[in-house]
């Protein structure tokens, strides 16, 4: 679906370039000259249409097929590699136009314009609108990668380098004192220091508060 999504907007983004600039063209145009009035079998809109839609139609399927399925706007990718997917789907756009003018080209030769005409609709005429519409497809593919969302570098360090991070899920260092660590008992006058394996005074006892006093 993301690859198909970015075929359209390049695709159609450069149909939308071709009817701007050709609808300016008729409307300069038919300032002089009646957009109905046919010069060598057709008149200036059929001129328009073909010139827009029909001519480089071949250009858009294939330039389509090629980003969708065999060199599609993946907005992980680099851009300069976007940059060369979109001149691969230029030439394969270019390559669809020189198939068609085989056809046409054969067609005109059969009619008695020679091979001159074959080599033309296949050759000549293809590179001579392949040219501008690679460009304008370049243009188009950055802007869907760019909509699509282009990478986004990261600016933090690895871990394991001075400087890094904390983890989310790393224990911060204690700021309480171990349980072990207690306040120094303090020794009050006139009592027997206690020594480890000492017992207490025979008179001081606890639990005999009426022992008589030790001579």
């Amino acid at each position: 679906m993301a690859n198909t999504t970015g075929a359209l907007i390049a695709v159609v983004s450069v149909i939308v370039v071709e009817f701007v600039s050709g609808l300016v063209g008729l409307l300069g145009t038919s300032l002089v000259v009646h957009p109905f009035t046919s010069y060598a079998g057709e008149s200036l809109i059929g001129s328009f249409v073909r010139g827009v839609f029909v001519a480089p139609l071949p250009f858009h399927v294939g330039a389509f097929l090629a980003l969708a399925f065999l060199v599609p706007v993946a907005r992980r990718s680099p851009l300069p590699v976007v940059l060369l997917r979109a001149v691969l789907a230029g030439a394969a756009g270019t390559i669809a136009l020189a198939l068609v003018g085989i056809v046409t080209g054969a067609s005109g030769a059969v009619r008695g314009y020679g091979a001159g005409r074959l080599l033309v609709d296949v050759v000549t005429a293809p590179i001579q609108s392949g040219l501008p519409l690679t460009l304008m497809l370049v243009a188009t593919v950055t802007a869907a990668w760019l909509w699509l969302g282009r990478p986004r570098g990261t600016t933090g360090r690895p871990l394991g380098v001075p400087g890094a991070a904390r983890r989310p899920d790393a224990v911060p260092p204690a700021t309480v004192p171990p349980a072990t660590m207690q306040p120094a008992t303090v020794q009050q006058p006139g009592a027997y220091p206690q020594q480890p394996g000492d017992s207490w005074p025979e008179a001081q006892q606890p639990g005999d508060p009426w022992a008589p006093p030790r001579r």
